[in-house]
């Protein structure tokens, strides 16, 4: 390890090692296999292959191999340094480690937007699928009253099972994950074996790719696609309650590479499937299928309209799996979101109380607030598209830092024990980097404005909390700082971004409405835009910091982290210039823009690993853990 970073302020990790201690380290190498099963397959094979097919016709095969692919290289990137760093929560704290406090609230704080969605966002996939036979639960694609009362009740179900402990919940899942590998592997099998029509590939009206290539990449963030994949991630953050850390590195590959398998099959069995005349659709309008019968339960749909008895019957195990498979998904990600509280408050941007635990030793407050939080957001997301999209935007934002933390943990702790020591480590770190940014950057400017104005509405909390506590700023200048920022982002976001842009193309509908025609005055609001909230957040967080009585400290966490607020930018920056903007002739085309998003992740990669500095948290977190 290099030298030592200077003695600072309390470090939250000292505190955090004490807690760590006492979660129970229960889960083998299949529970941990079997937590990434079980995350992965829930909404999203119900739901991700009616979106692909419906944005990219049968292209959409290749949407899932190349998600897959892409995803890959991060879950590679973080297998490393979960199997070097097996702790709760780990993902938020990782940036910690690397990159310090500032980098670490913005990803802990953009992934704690998106952990908290999921469990309400499976609450509503289970309760759409259920409308198939109670229709009194949806009403035009949303949510009744009735529905999201019965949505409500499963994320307390979900909670429960949690809050009994991870053992518990745990072998519950194993169990549940077995359903869950069957299920939708019959589904592919019998799909196959007996409604296939394979005309649908590429004898119909476009043919294989019928809406182009840039169709085959914005079906990956905005289909639940990338959504569906997001789940490798659990094994990590169970982690610092596995067995061994290697149980968390090969228990994370091999439910990854299962779970994207059983979603090619899927998706390949689904296109062929599509019965036109059942679902009421002129042959090759792929387009049309997002609004037909099949909305409300694809898979079910195509095989009670079939006409084949085998299917018929199978059709009534997929109403009862589509309770399982997302309750499943959203028990582990309720305990997911107690886990990133637990994290950010072992990082120190939270308060201790975060770190206690129950009988059980489960994160007693993270849990009840996972649980309130996932009540609230059954409220402005009541469809599984918008929310789906939303939860991979900031899902993925925050694995962009996966490459330069692989990279900074190789430089600054070298000698540091690694269950898993990749080779070439540096491109897999720089594709893992490119990925992430580039999923972000696909998911369109429609959602990422909102996603972005989110995670910048956290910057007022770091100042308000972590500067004050952990740096010793000047609490006064802090809230103040804070208040200021949170003004001019709503004024701003609202009158330059929303009212120009946003509303004109019918948000919040889970897509467009209507493109806009580029004119002279969307450039001059998104510039303006852009130059306000890049002032605002350098000037106030250099000021709040100038206020710190460990200004040496605190400057060299800020230093560190910069990159971070360069990625958001250019993401945002991006997003408005390119083929996946809401104008109808985008400032820069397909494939050009994806290039020129791809040379600045790679920049952004270097820039990132430059960055990272040694911390006082790793060096605690590594003593902890038996040293180097």
């Amino acid at each position: 390890m290099a030298n030592p970073p200077e003695a600072g302020p309390e470090v939250g990790e000292k505190i955090a090692v004490q807690s760590d201690k006492q979660l129970r380290r229960a889960l083998s190498q299949w529970d941990i296999a079997f937590l990434v099963i079980g995350a992965m397959i829930g909404s999203g094979w119900l739901f991700g292959s009616l979106g692909a097919a419906a944005t990219a016709g049968p292209a959409a095969i290749l949407s899932w191999l190349i998600a897959g692919f892409l995803m890959v290289f991060i879950a590679l990137a973080y297998t490393e340094i979960g199997g070097m760093l097996p702790k709760s929560g780990g993902i938020v704290r990782y940036p910690q480690y690397t990159h310090g406090g500032f980098a670490s609230f913005i990803m802990g704080w953009a992934y704690f937007l998106s952990a908290t969605t999921v469990a309400p966002s499976e609450a509503i996939a289970a309760v759409t699928y259920m409308s198939s036979y109670l229709p009194q639960l949806m009403s035009n694609g949303l949510l009744t009253p009735l529905g999201t009362l019965v949505a409500a009740v499963l994320v307390v179900f979900f909670f429960l099972l949690n809050w009994y402990g991870v053992h518990v919940m745990g072998k519950t899942n194993t169990a549940v994950g077995w359903w869950k590998l069957i299920i939708p592997s019959l589904t592919f099998v019998l799909l196959m074996a007996l409604a296939m029509h394979t005309v649908n590939y590429t004898g119909l009206a476009g043919g294989f790719i019928p809406y182009g290539w840039s169709a085959v990449f914005l079906a990956i963030p905005t289909t639940g696609i990338a959504y569906a994949y997001l789940g490798f991630r659990q094994g990590i953050d169970y982690s610092g309650e596995a067995r061994k850390a290697t149980d968390v590195v090969w228990g994370t590959i091999l439910g990854y590479v299962i779970v994207m398998l059983i979603y090619v099959m899927l998706q390949l069995s689904f296109v062929g499937a599509v019965n036109w005349s059942a679902a009421k659709v002129s042959p090759g309008n792929w387009q049309a299928l997002s609004s037909s019968v099949l909305s409300s339960g694809p898979f079910y749909e195509i095989m009670a309209t079939s006409g084949i008895a085998i299917l018929a019957g199978f059709a009534v195990i997929l109403l009862i799996d589509a309770i399982i498979s997302p309750s499943g998904t959203g028990w582990i990600y309720i305990g997911t979101t107690a886990r990133t509280i637990y994290g950010m408050a072992a990082d120190g941007h939270l308060p201790q109380a975060f770190l206690k635990l129950n009988r059980y030793k489960v994160p007693l407050w993270p849990m009840i607030t996972a649980l309130v939080l996932g009540l609230l957001f059954l409220l402005p997301f009541p469809s599984w598209f918008a929310i789906s999209s939303f939860i991979t935007t900031t899902t993925v934002f925050t694995y962009i830092i996966s490459g330069p933390s692989l990279m900074t943990l190789r430089r600054t702790a070298p000698n540091a024990n690694r269950p898993i020591k990749l080779p070439i480590a540096s491109i897999i770190g720089a594709i893992a980097t490119i990925a992430a940014f580039l999923i972000v950057y696909w998911s369109t400017f429609y959602y990422l404005w909102f996603a972005t104005a989110l995670i910048l509405s956290g910057l007022p909390l770091f100042y308000m909390y972590t500067t004050v506590n952990r740096y010793g700023a000047s609490r006064i200048a802090a809230i103040i700082s804070g208040l200021i920022y949170w003004v001019v982002l709503v004024i701003s976001t609202y009158y330059l971004i929303y009212v120009p842009f946003a509303a004109p193309t019918g948000w919040p509908a889970s897509s467009p409405i209507t493109m806009l025609k580029l004119e002279p005055t969307h450039i001059i609001d998104f510039v303006t835009y852009v130059i306000i909230m890049i002032g605002a957040t350098v000037g106030l967080t250099l000021y709040v910091i100038s206020t710190s009585k460990d200004r040496e400290i605190a400057m060299k966490h800020v230093r560190a982290g910069w990159w971070v607020v360069a990625t958001i930018f250019s993401a945002f920056i991006l997003s408005f210039l390119g083929s996946f903007s809401v104008f109808q002739t985008p400032i820069i085309p397909f494939p050009w823009d994806t290039v020129i998003a791809a040379l600045v992740a790679l920049g952004l990669y270097l820039y990132g690993s430059y960055s990272g500095i040694l911390t006082e948290d790793l060096v605690v977190a590594l003593r902890e853990l038996g040293g180097v």
